[in-house]
């Protein structure tokens, strides 16, 4: 089974306008509310995939039924800590016109550290179930920033696989305790390893470093550049595929299901990139927050073009 950690869910609104105008009047062309968190989005994109799944992290008790009703009609399983408080709202204006998504993210609510323990206990518990856990996303407010580097390190002495897709101080701790798979972008290396990378070379070099370091595989995704995959047996370059783009948001989020589709159906590395980047690709001709799914995937497989080096 695969589980998701999602810390910080919220509810994201998407709207729509033909041609952004900072400053200024904006017509808006459509609204649209989606449940969503890295780790829900991942969820979402297991469920159409057909993949079984857990949806696990807080739940906020003032919204408790939008997020556990979201879940039942999706069809997964969940199990959330409850605290108190309410979701928070991100709003997402996407530029129909420059394909370009701006966002505006609220913190969230602070957590006591009764229930930080109380959902690392339930973790624990269901660690026995898990093949692969994805630990992704923000955290509230007050949540100490090593919080993934425990749950990594809780969740190799289980010889369970994680999937490590963080930014800031959340991917820098996490690191160490070596994730099996991180999936950085260039801006979020460039924190991480505090260097400034310029071009390929240096992105190739640095995922190699990484790799040598003892984690198994490094995706850097380079947006609408494609893709950087690297293992300890070999790298790869990932064409971007051209698409219509409908909407961004969870597009990342859907090339981490891809990659849990491959791993937990034993495909071979170049299999994990290929099914990634097909599933972020088939993100891209939706709109709003609705996310890829199984025909999309299966559309887009055969489009990507892998470069081994």
């Amino acid at each position: 089974m695969i589980a998701t950690i999602t810390l910080n869910p919220c509810i994201d609104r998407t709207v729509e306008i033909e041609k952004f105008l900072y400053g200024g009047t904006n017509n808006v062309l459509n609204t649209r509310d989606d449940i969503s968190g890295k780790g829900i989005n991942v969820n979402s994109v297991l469920q159409h995939l057909g993949i079984e799944n857990l949806s696990t992290g807080f739940n906020y008790k003032e919204d408790a039924a939008k997020l556990t009703d979201f879940l039942k009609k999706l069809g997964c399983s969940f199990k959330h800590v409850e605290v108190n408080g309410e979701l928070r709202t991100n709003i997402k204006i996407f530029d129909t016109e420059k394909s370009v998504m701006s966002e505006f993210n609220e913190k969230g609510h602070a957590v006591p550290k009764e229930h930080v323990d109380g959902f690392l206990r339930l973790l624990e518990e269901e660690m026995d179930k898990i093949d692969v856990l994805v630990v992704d996303g923000s955290v509230p407010p007050g949540i100490s920033a090593d919080i993934y580097k425990e749950i990594i390190s809780m969740a190799n002495q289980k010889a369970v696989k994680t999937i490590l897709d963080a930014s800031g101080d959340l991917l820098k701790f996490g690191i160490d305790a070596k994730p099996f798979l991180i999936k950085p972008n260039v801006d979020e290396l460039e924190y991480t390893f505090n260097r400034k990378i310029e071009n390929e070379e240096e992105i190739l070099k640095t995922a190699k470093d990484i790799v040598s370091s003892g984690i198994k595989y490094v995706c850097v995704s380079r947006g609408s550049k494609g893709a950087v995959f690297v293992s300890d047996k070999a790298s790869y370059i990932v064409d971007p595929v051209k698409v219509d783009v409908k909407g961004v948001q969870g597009a990342g989020d859907s090339m981490v299901a891809g990659f849990c589709y491959a791993i937990v159906n034993g495909l071979p590395e170049i299999e994990i990139i290929r099914h990634g980047v097909a599933c972020a690709t088939g993100s891209l001709i939706h709109s709003g927050t609705k996310l890829c799914r199984k025909k999309d995937m299966e559309y887009f497989l055969p489009q990507i073009k892998i470069h081994k080096l």
